[in-house]
């Protein structure tokens, strides 16, 4: 394969990584967490003669039901008309329920009152928790696992409160725990649901080391088996894509005389150059930042890029196919390292799909010297292993878009994709390196 050639496919698999990018940036608009706290995101409703966005308490009863309760403040007029005409405040609560809201088809028993100039609105949502391991409790009424549901604090501030005598036992992102209550506050990220996704778990019960242990042990059972089954049938087609690509880097071995070690470095360094410039250049376009989360994470696997093919060329451990891997994975480790600092904690999601290009370096090497048949089978197997292991990293982390099944499996198969043609000029490379 020419060098100009390959160039094209890293360039159209680099489309493709970013068409992926765009389909999850346009999940759906984030969910109000308060029904009457307007206006929302996409929704302007709100209580006639509001002066604020009001705030939301959500108290969770003994046996997992609860009584949510907003209270908007209001003019002195507006709320002089609703204490003198019942008729008109139920008109203008009516009026003001934000779409969607969190409790969308589930509030029951709505009474709204006049308290001096505030406008409070009262209803009850049923099972919002149940019991976890041992004594622990599990508020799960927003992590709607399947769905791509995000929640916006459209209110000033949000605060659970458990029952009576008990306490929160775990961290949920973005909250302020304090006793029996979790509270999170409105900030210009969180009132488009950068705080509140749904992947929000809160968990109480005695204060004791015991109960915050069994706390994270029910939500580790509610969210561990379906990531793993999420992971392993979502990474299964794609695994068996790595796997014959990697088997095709033993059999498949063009351009012997183009693909010079030199070339195949150079290639590299441009590659990994172009992207780490371009994905910085496009951030700034698209967010006015140069290290937005997910293009700057891509912007450092092209820095990893580059790295591991100076690294495989220029190191004294290049002749041995240990010694490649060892290069390969001090390589991810590094980039793993600027993933954190480019790209947050999507960090945990992308590193394995870079180990799992690294990997392709050492496979080729084992390729060519055939000292060990089974060597290329079995990293072609690791590689399509490290990708499942993405797959339930991606199913498992709280992310504030959310994947749906089919959103997710295209992700998968653009990452696999991007594997394949990035990790194919390295185990070519490895080729190279074995045979001189």
């Amino acid at each position: 394969m020419r060098p100009a050639r390959l160039a094209l496919a890293v360039l159209c698999c680099t489309l493709l990584a970013l068409a992926g990018v765009a389909v999850v940036v346009g999940a759906p608009a984030p969910t109000s967490l308060c029904g009457v706290c307007g206006p929302g995101v996409v929704d302007d409703s709100e209580i006639g003669g509001a002066t604020g966005a009001g705030t939301l308490d959500i108290y969770v009863d003994d046996t997992g039901d609860s009584l949510w309760s907003a209270r908007v403040p209001v003019t002195d007029s507006a709320a002089d008309r609703y204490r003198t005409n019942e008729t008109a405040l139920e008109t203008a609560v009516d009026d003001a329920w934000v779409s969607p809201h969190a409790a969308s088809g589930d509030v029951r028993a709505v009474e709204s009152i006049i308290d001096d100039e505030t406008v409070v609105v009262n209803y009850t949502v049923t099972d919002v928790a149940r019991s976890g391991v041992g004594d622990a409790w599990l508020i799960d009424y927003f992590a709607d696992v399947p769905s791509n549901t995000r929640y916006s604090v459209t209110a000033e501030r949000v605060t659970i409160h458990a029952p009576e005598g008990t306490v929160v036992t775990n961290d949920p992102a973005h909250a302020s725990v304090e006793g029996n209550t979790a509270t999170w506050t409105r900030s210009d990220e969180s009132a488009s649901g950068g705080d509140f996704n749904r992947q929000t778990y809160v968990t109480y019960g005695e204060n004791s080391v015991r109960a915050t242990a069994s706390g994270y042990a029910t939500i580790g059972l509610e969210r561990g088996p379906p990531a793993l089954e999420r992971g392993v049938l979502g990474g299964l087609v794609p695994g068996t894509l790595l796997l014959l690509a990697g088997v095709a880097v033993g059999r498949y071995d063009p351009g012997r005389e183009t693909l010079t070690p030199a070339t195949l470095e150079r290639l590299f360094v441009a590659v990994g150059a172009i992207g780490a410039i371009g994905f910085l250049a496009l951030s700034v376009a698209a967010t006015g930042r140069p290290l937005s989360p997910g293009l700057g994470a891509l912007s450092a696997l092209g820095i990893g890029y580059a790295s591991i093919g100076i690294a495989a060329r220029r190191s004294d451990f290049r002749h041995s196919t240990r010694g490649l891997a060892g290069i390969g994975a001090l390589v991810t480790l590094g980039t793993g390292v600027l993933l954190w600092l480019f790209g947050g904690s999507v960090a945990v999601a992308v590193l394995p799909f870079a180990l799992a290009t690294a990997c392709f370096l050492p496979l080729g090497h084992a390729s060519a010297t055939r000292s060990k048949p089974h060597v290329p089978l079995l990293f072609a197997m690791l590689s399509a292993f490290v990708l499942i292991a993405g797959a339930v990293f991606l199913a498992y982390l709280a992310t504030p878009v959310g994947f749906g099944v089919i959103l997710y499996w295209l992700v998968l198969a653009l990452w696999a994709a991007a594997i394949v043609v990035f990790g194919y000029p390295l185990g070519l490379m490895g080729r190279r390196l074995a045979e001189r």
